[in-house]
């Protein structure tokens, strides 16, 4: 199977990223690419969710199976190809964009970026809309088109690793789903300790790899969390600001107050008299 589509440039200017060229193969074992340097002026992201393939970079032949992918960026010397005895299904599109975001900066610097992906986590799913869009492309779904675009660039970016990464996916799995079960929970009197023990590592080990996957402490999220129940509380029903703290987790109100005054800026009665309805 080989299907592509091709997308004409869009009306509207500004959009963050925006397709170009994309398709979905499955057991075409003629797929072979090599492109010489500056011959694609756009970003190439393919990804394999089953079957083998390969992809060159500086002479070195590296392996592609499911859940591996990588990503060319402007003007980059490319070669890749499908293994021909066990043709790989790959999902890929061509664009361009203005954003900065990790992956596409590692494939500017590196001029290649190979990764491995979870292929678990929804991608094939945005690509299938993307794909139907493009089948009877009207110039309404330009909107949608990028949008689809960013959310795969998203999903990638939390669900990948570098080929030889340092946090294999499941433990970035295991991290999120305890980010999740605290900010469910963030009215509980939550320590370092307790929420290392719910991840299953020991504190400083949690400590290192929450702020590696979430990019803040487990304590910074957990204030976050927090402040977020606090604020729709405060807009949202007529509880006092003493029974806000004590169901947010905060339990002194002195200390509710001078938090939320530090991130908002104004004391919590004041963001309710300025927010709430």
């Amino acid at each position: 199977m080989k299907k592509q589509w091709v997308l004409p440039a869009p009306a509207y200017a500004h959009y963050v990223c925006y397709p170009e060229f994309l398709g979905h193969y499955n057991h075409f074992p003629q797929h072979a690419e090599r492109r010489s340097e500056g011959v694609l002026n756009s970003y190439n992201l393919h990804l394999v969710f089953e079957g083998t393939g390969y992809v060159f970079q500086e002479g070195e032949r590296i392996p592609m199976g499911r859940g591996s992918g990588f990503l060319f960026p402007r003007g980059a010397y490319q070669q890749y190809g499908s293994d021909p005895r066990r043709p790989w299904e790959v999902r890929w599109v061509h664009f361009n964009t203005a954003i900065s975001l990790p992956l596409l900066e590692e494939a500017d610097q590196s001029r290649g970026y190979f990764f491995t992906f979870d292929p678990d986590a929804g991608l094939e799913s945005i690509f299938d809309e993307l794909f139907e869009l493009s089948a009877v492309y009207e110039t309404r779904s330009e909107p949608r088109f990028s949008a689809l675009l960013y959310e795969i660039l998203v999903t990638l970016l939390q669900n990948s690793e570098p080929l030889h990464g340092s946090v294999p996916l499941e433990i970035r799995h295991s991290i999120r789903r305890t980010a999740d079960m605290i900010h469910k929970d963030c009215q509980r009197p939550w320590t370092l300790e307790s929420m290392s023990r719910l991840a299953g590592y020991s504190s400083y080990h949690f400590l290192r790899l929450f702020r590696s996957i979430m990019g803040k402490t487990p304590n910074r999220y957990l204030s976050d969390c927090r402040l977020a129940r606090a604020k729709l509380l405060l807009v949202s029903s007529d509880l006092s600001v003493a029974q806000i703290a004590d169901q947010t987790g905060f339990h002194q109100s002195s200390y509710f107050i001078k938090v939320f005054k530090l991130s908002e800026g104004m004391p919590p009665s004041q963001y309710r008299r300025t927010f709430g309805s």
